[in-house]
């Protein structure tokens, strides 16, 4: 029931470091990688499963912001 209501992909701000650091590089695979999970949240998809794992330690300390 929980698997129907809670997505398997989620916005991440480890997940958004890499896409941005990447992109920075003029190398945009990776966001648009991280795009297509999130289009379709709740719907499995192996290619996407390094999505889903817990963050290191050192990952949860990374903090985003959005103001600038």
């Amino acid at each position: 029931m929980m698997n129907s209501v809670n997505p398997r992909y989620v916005l991440r701000n480890h997940l958004v470091q890499k896409a941005i650091e990447k992109a920075e590089q003029e190398e945009f695979d990776e966001a648009r990688r991280l795009l297509r999970a999130l289009e379709k949240p709740f719907d499995e998809n192996p290619d996407f499963d390094a999505y889903t794992e817990r963050p290191t330690s050192s990952m949860c300390t990374l903090r985003v912001s959005c103001s600038s």
